[in-house]
């Protein structure tokens, strides 16, 4: 394959961008031509093999497969566009590697992609990880939707053995603020409608409800993946065998670990999860979600049942903060600002959420 041919991005088993359900625009002549010399002063510093697949990809992250020529496995890499984007791949290369250390059962740890090599310093930069067996669960769901159910509680269970490895519960407001500030803030900076009347309003009152609930309710604070989504969880091939575990899919790996947390609230994994299924299986945004939410009191989905307004908001805010956070395409996008964002801020400035 030649460096500039690209494939449907399922083939990249693992490798997913998802903006809210709406998919970012790729790269342009010049974007591509660039990424064209990107791969090749990679490949020469990885030595003799070839690409099997190159992704253009719908973020800032450029994502490949690399076959070796010494008949080695192939590995997974990710060559970073934007100081963003090396940020982000440097705060899931140390995520991962913390993690790895601390985690106790060996089945946990073998979700994790391990990383082969990393130059994330260097000229082009570049992460190199291993590719991990498995089908995104995002495809297997556009196969077989009746597995949904299945797949949450699969998913799920791999959640409490993460969040089982370490913490506790808290009502501190100093982490709250931690939780809370950052993420506020990367929407009021990069967006500019959050700056005006409305979109100041609408952050003002999610800040105050989210505090309000996060310290007067404990709050599981562990591990957190921060975007625990069915694309980023990878799962035994419905054709291999067994292809289940007691009835439910086998997970055989977790990606993208670029918004992890040591100290996270642990409702922010399940409520991700919630919200991204709404997308994948019935097509309605994360702000059509929201908004609904907002409106009824809770977030409701069969595969994972109701769950508080605050997770639902915390959730949605860990997630369009991490997309600005890790490309500036996020803020420019309007249709992603219209379908995804400014539906909730608006919500929240017009009628201030009522405490569980």
């Amino acid at each position: 394959m030649s460096v500039g041919s690209r494939v449907p991005a399922h083939e990249l088993m693992g490798v997913r961008e998802v903006a809210g359900g709406l998919l970012l625009v790729p790269p342009g002549v010049v974007g591509r031509a660039a990424d064209e010399v990107r791969l090749r002063l990679v490949g020469r510093e990885l030595g003799r093999g070839r690409w099997e697949a190159v992704a253009q990809g719908f973020s800032d992250v450029l994502v490949a497969r690399w076959r070796p020529a010494d008949g080695g496995p192939p590995v997974l890499v990710k060559c970073p566009r934007t100081g963003e984007a090396v940020r982000a791949l440097v705060r899931e290369r140390d995520a991962i590697a913390v993690l790895a250390s601390e985690l106790r059962p060996p089945g946990l740890r073998a979700l994790l992609p391990e990383t082969v090599d990393s130059r994330l310093g260097a000229r082009p930069p570049v992460l190199v990880q291993e590719v991990l067996p498995g089908v995104p669960g995002d495809v297997l769901l556009a196969r077989r939707p009746e597995l949904a159910g299945p797949l949450a509680a699969a998913a799920f269970g791999v959640l409490d053995e993460l969040h089982g490895t370490a913490g506790g519960s808290s009502r501190d407001g100093r982490l709250v603020d931690g939780w809370l500030g950052h993420r506020l803030a990367v929407l009021s900076d990069r967006v500019r409608w959050c700056r005006g009347a409305e979109g100041t309003a609408g952050l003002l009152a999610l800040r105050s409800f989210l505090r309000r609930e996060l310290t007067e309710h404990p709050t599981e604070v562990t591990w957190t993946h921060g975007d625990f989504t069915p694309g980023n969880l990878l799962l035994r091939s419905p054709g291999a065998d067994p292809p289940t575990d007691n009835g439910l899919p086998v997970v055989t790996g977790l990606v993208d670990w670029a918004d992890a947390l040591a100290d996270g609230p642990a409702v922010v994994d399940r409520a991700t999860f919630a919200l991204a299924l709404g997308w994948l299986l019935d097509g309605r945004t994360w702000g059509e979600q929201l908004v609904a939410a907002l409106r009824a009191g809770v977030l409701h989905r069969p595969e994972t049942g109701e769950l508080p307004l605050s997770d639902a908001l915390l959730a949605w805010l860990w997630h369009v903060s991490g997309n600005l956070e890790k490309s500036r395409r996020f803020a420019r996008n309007r249709g992603w600002l219209r379908e995804v964002l400014v539906p909730v801020l608006r919500e929240l400035a017009g009628s201030a959420p009522r405490s569980r």
